[in-house]
């Protein structure tokens, strides 16, 4: 948690809260639906208004109990301790609909918390949809703040007394920026599971029940002295099978988690032992590659994994770097988030990864790999030319980035371009890290300083 002042959106199902979140970022942060009870975890960020820095919470909708969703319990849990954690509440209504049995009952239990609360009437974008919400006075929240969400209005007012109400807090020293990893992988191989396992608390919604988890949450916590931002993600589905549905919240959960990849240093794509690596596990490698990310494979699940032996991980390790040669430079640890299993190892990992990636090699130690690389096997010549690699040098970190001058780039061949891979990953060994190889006809050199305030900023 940041040391800013904390505001938290709360309200039954299908208000509009995550609209509101989104409106005062600025930005689609939250899936949005017409649909009910699409938001169900605590999803923070941070906000500003008039110069002051906030941190806002959206929350699931507030349900009675489970015979209206087997989750109500859980979602209930996760909406009051955002409420705990807040500084102001925001409990928003709908006007078009009216005071609810619902409304009331919950709002009872709000002003149990005795938290500064302001009433939000959304949906008033009508000035006969501004007229009703006098009805909601009888909750005992106060005059009621009309707004439309959807359409901004009076949101920048809104916005102008929440500042004014927030407590003001000292900042603490600076700290580290934290290593941000996101954990990724098939609905259900548990990665909800995991971040409330590293948290030590139970901060998202955890169920058998696939796509529990719609929205991407971003958590920080320390580990021994060591900062980290965790983002726990939708499980991704194949785009094909997403785009037949038309359903336009998973289309914006996979949106979601593209974004998460590329808020993150490092990615934890987890695999779920009872089912094996599958062809969608190699498609979301591919996009971690893409994105240049640091890559870790967890297998989880491993206490329930039936018949295993000494020699199970050595197996399931071999057949995932069948796969791909590339694989076997990227840490594979077997875990078991339910029970806690190899979380400390998972945290050494993503470390190592993260310093991985935003390592400056030195500039003399790859000129001398590179040499004795293509002086031990020389390129072949293609289509009548010869291939002359003539020097190498990192010009970027985080990706680290190797380019290499030669006159015919598009002439140099992909296993070459392996051959080349291996050997740096050997000699400088990057594991984890999505090492580069770019062949340009002329090469800018950078210096190790230049890299180095590359590797800071």
């Amino acid at each position: 948690m940041s040391n800013f002042p904390v505001v938290c959106i709360v309200g039954r199902p299908n208000v509009g809260k995550s609209s509101l979140f989104n409106r005062i970022l600025g930005r689609r942060a939250a899936v949005v639906s017409d649909r009910e009870g699409v938001t169900r975890d605590r999803h923070y960020q941070e906000a500003a208004w008039q110069g002051v820095k906030f941190t806002i919470i959206d929350t699931g909708g507030f349900m009675p109990n489970e015979q209206v969703d087997v989750l109500a319990d859980s979602v209930r849990e996760q909406i009051f301790a955002a409420v705990n954690d807040a500084d102001l509440v925001l409990f928003m209504v709908d006007v078009r609909v009216g005071v609810t049995t619902l409304d009331t009952q919950f709002a009872k239990l709000i002003l149990k918390t005795e938290k500064p609360v302001i009433l939000v009437a959304n949906k008033s974008e009508e000035p006969s949809d501004r007229a009703e919400g006098w009805a909601f006075l009888q909750l005992g929240m106060g005059e009621p703040r009309t707004v439309s969400a959807l359409t901004g209005y009076a949101v920048l007012s809104l916005l102008d007394e929440v500042v004014l109400l927030l407590p003001k807090k000292e900042k603490k020293k600076q700290e580290e920026i934290p290593i941000s990893f996101a954990i990724l992988g098939r609905p259900n191989a548990g990665k909800s599971t995991l971040l409330n396992k590293l948290l030590g608390e139970e901060r998202v919604v955890v169920s058998d029940v696939p796509g529990t988890t719609r929205d991407s949450i971003d958590c920080e916590f320390k580990y021994n002295n060591v900062n980290f931002k965790v983002t726990d993600t939708a499980g991704l589905r194949k785009k094909a099978k997403v785009s037949k549905q038309h359903d336009e919240v998973e289309i914006f959960s996979n949106m979601r988690t593209m974004e998460s990849i590329r808020r993150s240093d490092v990615v934890v794509l987890l695999l779920d032992a009872t089912r094996g690596f599958e062809i969608q596990d190699l498609r979301i490698i591919t996009d971690i590659r893409k994105a240049g990310k640091g890559l870790i494979l967890a297998i989880n699940k491993w206490d329930i994994l039936e018949n295993k032996d000494s020699k199970s991980f050595d197996l399931i390790v071999k057949e995932i770097r069948e796969k791909d040669p590339l694989f076997e430079w990227v840490p594979v640890i077997s875990i078991s988030a339910l029970e806690g299993l190899r979380m400390s190892r998972l945290l050494q990992e993503i470390q190592v990864v993260y310093a991985n990636c935003k390592r400056v090699i030195g500039r003399d130690r790859v000129a001398e790999t590179f040499k004795a690389a293509i002086e031990k096997n020389p390129h072949h010549s293609r289509s009548g030319h010869s291939v002359l690699l003539k020097r190498a040098c990192q010009i970027l970190t985080d990706p680290p980035v190797i380019a290499i001058e030669t006159q015919h780039p598009d002439l140099v061949d992909e296993s070459y371009k392996r051959y080349l891979l291996k050997t740096f990953f050997e000699e400088f060994g990057l594991k984890g890290a999505p090492l580069k190889l770019n062949f340009d006809r002329n090469l800018h050199l950078r210096t190790d300083a230049d890299l180095e305030k590359f590797s800071e900023g």
